[in-house]
């Protein structure tokens, strides 16, 4: 990443560190939301706190917080009944090298014609053949790098539309993260427009060092947003292909704004959900105007390929 923004090379050093974590469940995205602000203002102060919604449709909510002291467990359980929420689970994390474990674990992805692989493998990269796309993804961000189902799932369905003879001129990947998808696209449409979006500006600020990393400079624009609002997706639609890698919630939410920004006959690769939520996604984009044009399900998630009528 480093090279990619024409910055020095990184100073690596080691120091030992103990992390604590605390974690609850509890129903409702407010209550949650309201929870985590809560132990915000703690001493001593967590370093991170989220809200996260459990993706199997059991209504309840995550609340996860991390100390570099141990935290007190009382007031904890205070600020969790207070909101309604299980008493808190509290644990102290192991020392792990966690560059060190995430490229063991990160092995090179097969995904029909797309080879994606972490610069620990360049040499593997290296020995494919021409008929191989490679996409170098940094070991140290391991969102979006193929080996979940959903962006494998993603990659699969793409590569597969490609071999059939689907070239869209125009692509979006909406929720890109590390934009492996958008990269993908832009790899083998030379002259397709390809836009890469994501609400998290961190994200936006990795999918534009990948897209360096892969020689892609001017091929992909990159930018913050949430779903569609940006006055760049705006006047780049209709788009011919568009890609959303999310999760169940938004990606219903998402049904009739990506009707409004695909063209006629146009598909739209979906993800982030599990295979039990792939049924009331796919009631949503029918009845926002799309029809089933192909599924497949990897493990306990789900890829669904919808056409906008």
């Amino acid at each position: 990443m480093a090279q990619a923004f024409g910055a020095t090379p990184f100073s690596v050093s080691e120091h030992a560190q103990r992390t604590f974590t605390a974690l609850t469940t509890l129903p409702g995205e407010a209550a949650a939301k309201a929870l985590a602000e809560a132990i915000e203002t703690m001493e001593p102060a967590p370093y991170g706190v989220g809200a996260f919604e459990i993706e199997d449709d059991s209504g309840l909510w995550e609340v996860g917080s991390y100390f570099l002291d141990q935290p007190d467990a009382g007031m904890l359980d205070a600020l969790g009944v207070a909101h309604g929420a299980k008493p808190f689970a509290i644990s102290e994390l192991p020392e792990i090298d966690w560059v060190a474990k995430v490229r063991r674990e990160l092995s090179p992805v097969d995904a029909g014609r797309f080879f994606v692989f972490g610069s620990h493998d360049a040499d593997r990269a290296a020995d494919l053949g021409p008929d191989r796309v490679a996409l170098q993804i940094e070991a140290t961000v391991a969102f979006g790098t193929g080996h979940h189902g959903t962006t494998l799932g993603c990659l699969r369905a793409f590569d597969r539309l490609f071999t059939g003879g689907f070239a869209p001129a125009r692509v979006a990947d909406i929720g890109c993260g590390t934009a492996v998808l958008a990269m993908a696209a832009a790899a083998v449409l030379p002259d397709a427009l390809v836009l890469a979006s994501d609400i998290d500006e961190v994200a936006v600020d990795v999918a534009r060092a990948n897209v360096a990393i892969n020689g892609l400079d001017g091929r992909i624009e990159c930018m913050e947003a949430a779903g569609f609002a940006h006055p760049r997706l705006a006047e780049a639609a209709p788009f011919d292909l568009v890609f959303a890698n999310i999760l169940k919630g938004p990606l219903i939410e998402l049904a009739p704004p990506m009707a409004a920004h695909l063209a006629p006959g146009g598909l739209c690769i979906l993800s982030g959900l599990l295979v039990v939520q792939a049924e009331a996604v796919t009631a949503a984009y029918v009845a926002a105007g799309h029809e089933l044009a192909g599924r497949d399900d990897i493990g306990e998630w789900s890829t669904l390929v919808m056409r906008r009528l």
